[in-house]
């Protein structure tokens, strides 16, 4: 929103209104194919609309229409009566619009509700516009590998529905419901497998070309699905789907689809390096041989290390064992301590079948000194005609367990950093009547927090540290010297309380306060700073607030988020304790004990 009225416009004669985008053109980038607007998103924005009376009249864009009917509809059920709705009862209007227009069962609308709240959450985290091969990570938190596993089932689960429905109940599900989704997926799963085929390439993995295929599988599978779309019903809604999405090179839409950049190895010619490559988890080097990620000089670098948190998210790191050319071959492994454990000591790699995955974990952690424990893990390739191929890895078990506090109560550090989606406070404290209340499925991981009601006490604010304030106790390991990163996710949004309320928050990490009016001022009619671009606060549909506080002492600490001006929605808060990498989405949430 750019803006809503404020309080000496509310009783203008005219009154107001709002004009809302479904479908957009412009900069950073058009979004018009598909649908990509969260329900959840429409009701917090609008349902301040409501409450600042800017109600007298609602337009919105909904480009072609077919693609945005749900959101359409929900759009004006709202209009016509907002005092229906609240933000725990949103699922029921999708769940009965499932029953009413696909005759479904209560148990089969929650489904789609559920497909229809994810779809809608995966497209929003960044418009399939502006996707491309590395929006994701594809080394960091298992993201990318996340992403697709989660569009896998939303595939799944709307298949399932699809498929038991009389036939002619099918063309109405396909282009609401069905269509949406398995475009997305292979959409998404081209550009992240686009993003693996270049990386693999670069570790002289044979793989490469396997992605490469894939990339074309997905691209022609785009036309097939939106061929059968234009003639479903004896081509009922043909060219509706029309719209390109794919290769786009600036705001506007490109005149035709264009596959993403891919590359191959050659299938008949081995690596320099040998018969097998040995690619480890969060790196995007490869072993054997030279590359410019495995050491910063990029030649004659150490064998690669990965290390293994106690309380790491996933519990285990991964190897990969790939073929280094055409040449199949046996592997086996040996660690030379007993509390490693491999889910596989031997395996077999070949063209027709070139990766081979190999996850490592920890028998006992209660076995182990704290602190740091190595393990030597050694991957031995044998293949007909060659020298055997030996590459070493060092494992690293970083046990922290015998240092958490007995009877701490909260999120605990893992691989140098805590993450907490910002619904799981473990204390919300009201003040004036005003708290921080949930805003279930909004947001890109979860869902928001935002003071309720939505216009604070009677309209005004509150100074740093006065305000309602959401608590997060949290316990690091790791000792911080200088400073320490935070980071905290809120949802993107104009100074819509006027030019001089403009958004903000405090946040504080054990007593010390720091306010945070995080939308960078702008002249009536311009965006501020870092609000468009490739990179901004659209495009990734995120504010991030970054802050720095001291130094920070290993043990328990508590981070509190205090209301400053109401409209702000806290999606995710990040502290970084000398370990966090790069992602789209921030690490996955830390364990809480």
């Amino acid at each position: 929103m750019r803006r809503y009225p404020v309080e000496s416009e509310r009783n203008r004669s005219g009154g107001a209104g709002v004009y809302y985008h479904f479908d957009y053109v412009g900069d950073p980038r058009d979004y018009k194919w598909i649908t990509s607007t969260q329900i959840s998103k429409v009701y917090e924005q609008m349902s301040i609309a409501v409450e600042r009376d800017a109600t007298r009249a609602w337009i919105v864009n909904v480009g072609d229409l077919k693609p945005y009917e749900l959101s359409t509809e929900f759009f004006l059920t709202y209009a016509w009566d907002a005092s229906l709705w609240n933000p725990d009862n949103l699922d029921a209007f999708v769940s009965s619009w499932a029953q009413h227009e696909f005759g479904l069962s209560t148990t089969d609308a929650d489904v789609v509700q559920d497909v229809i709240a994810n779809v809608t959450r995966f497209n929003a985290r960044r418009k399939p516009e502006l996707l491309n091969s590395t929006t994701y990570s594809l080394v960091n938190y298992r993201e990318a590998e996340t992403v697709v596993s989660a569009w896998d089932t939303l595939v799944g689960a709307a298949t399932g529905i699809y498929d038991q429905l009389p036939e002619e109940t099918k063309p109405a599900f396909f282009q609401l419901v069905y269509h949406p989704v398995v475009a997305s997926t292979n959409l998404g799963k081209m550009l992240i497998s686009a993003g693996l085929n270049n990386l693999h390439a670069s570790q002289a993995r044979l793989s490469t070309n396997n992605l490469a295929d894939q990339v074309q599988e997905f691209f022609d599978f785009d036309y097939e699905l939106e061929t059968e779309y234009h003639t479903l019903l004896d081509g009922k809604w043909d060219h509706m789907m029309d719209q390109t999405h794919i290769g786009y090179y600036y705001w506007q839409q490109p005149m035709m689809n264009s596959m993403p950049a891919i590359t191959r190895v050659p299938p008949k010619k081995q690596a320099l390096a040998g018969v097998m490559r040995i690619a480890p988890e969060g790196t995007l080097g490869a072993w054997p041989g030279d590359n410019p990620n495995q050491c910063a000089q990029g030649y004659s670098c150490p064998p690669p290390t990965i290390v293994l948190d106690s309380f790491d998210t996933f519990q285990n790191r991964y190897i990969d064992v790939g073929a280094g050319g055409p040449a199949p071959f046996t592997f086996s492994i040996t660690a030379n301590v007993s509390w490693i454990v491999l889910n596989t000591t031997h395996g077999e790699v070949s063209p027709e079948d070139p990766e081979q995955r190999v996850y490592i974990s920890v028998s006992d952690w209660n076995s182990l000194d704290v602190g740091d424990s190595y393990a030597g893990i050694t991957f031995t390739a044998q293949t007909e005609g060659q020298p055997d191929l030996s590459v070493p890895v060092i494992f690293v078990a970083h046990n922290t367990m015998p240092s958490l506090v007995s009877g701490f109560s909260g999120f605990v550090e893992g691989a140098g950093a805590v993450s907490i989606e910002a619904a799981h406070a473990i204390r919300n404290t009201s003040v004036d009547g005003v708290y921080w209340r949930e805003l279930p499925g909004i947001g890109r991981t979860l869902s928001g927090m935002t003071p309720w009601p939505r216009t604070g006490h009677n309209g005004g604010n509150f100074t740093a540290g006065s305000g309602p304030s959401l608590e997060y106790d949290f316990f690091t390991f790791s000792e911080t010297t200088d400073t320490t990163p935070v980071t905290v996710y809120v949802s993107p949004s104009l100074n819509a309380n006027g030019a001089d309320r403009p958004l903000g928050v405090a946040i504080a990490v054990d007593g010390d306060v720091l306010s945070s009016y995080f939308i960078p001022s702008a002249a009536p009619g311009d965006l501020p700073d870092a609000w468009d671009g490739l990179d901004g606060f659209v495009a990734n549909s995120i504010v991030p607030i970054r802050l720095s506080f001291a130094g920070m002492k290993a043990g328990a600490h508590t981070l509190k988020i205090f209301m400053i001006e109401p409209a702000v929605v806290v999606q995710k808060i990040i502290i970084d304790v000398g370990g966090l990498e790069s992602s789209y989405l921030g690490p996955p949430e830390s364990l809480l004990v």
